[in-house]
């Protein structure tokens, strides 16, 4: 009976604890994952796609896991953002991205190239912030022109907004719309300008 009992301890346990020690999500967990993602996938697939035509019926009976997730994602799929991927041609320049976390040593980064070298360019500067506080997500920024040489009049532009509920957003997708907005915030006459985006999360670089 101890032989037993240990032998089934190993068959039950064991399993759990490797892939706790391992890193590995349950079994359970990574079915959904999986479950989530072909889900997503087929409702992301163009008009002329054959699976696209596909709808899922629902039976008393029995709830198959795919009618689960369109049950539960219903309106979430509803606001999913088709990004077409495009080639870019060999002759465009690739915009070089260093980061550093030390703004003087991000400043100073050679990026090899003559025309966009730092030491030669008058530089934007940004510096972008989110957070999740009280249920609500919010994000702000400024851009400052070096090149003016003044204290006050070198802001281009800032804002501080409530991006949405924590429900719906989080702080990560607020870093990324931060970004966006303070380049969209700059005027069309700066050229040829070394900018630097100073941000707390180095994953949305």
């Amino acid at each position: 009976m101890g032989m037993q009992a240990i032998t089934g301890a190993f068959k039950t346990v064991s399993m759990a604890v490797a892939e706790a020690e391992a890193g590995i999500l349950p079994i359970g967990e990574r079915h959904a994952q999986a479950g989530t993602r072909l889900y997503v996938n087929m409702q992301a697939l163009p008009k002329t796609h054959p699976l696209a035509t596909l709808r899922v019926r629902e039976t008393r009976r029995y709830l198959s896991p795919l009618t689960k997730l369109a049950l539960a994602y219903e309106g979430v799929i509803a606001r999913i953002e088709t990004i077409k991927p495009y080639a870019l041609p060999p002759w465009h320049r690739h915009i070089v991205v260093k980061y550093d976390l030390d703004k003087e040593a991000a400043a100073d980064i050679d990026t090899g190239d003559n025309v966009t070298e730092t030491s030669s360019m008058r530089q934007v500067l940004i510096a972008t912030s989110a957070s999740a506080r009280n249920g609500l997500v919010g994000m702000g920024g400024i851009v400052r022109n070096t090149a003016s040489g003044g204290v006050n009049n070198d802001v281009i532009a800032k804002y501080s907004v409530t991006l949405g509920l924590r429900d719906e957003q989080n702080a990560y997708m607020a870093e990324l719309e931060a970004i966006a907005m303070v380049l969209r915030c700059m005027p069309d006459g700066l050229r040829h300008r070394e900018v630097i985006i100073t941000i707390r999360n180095r994953s949305a670089l």
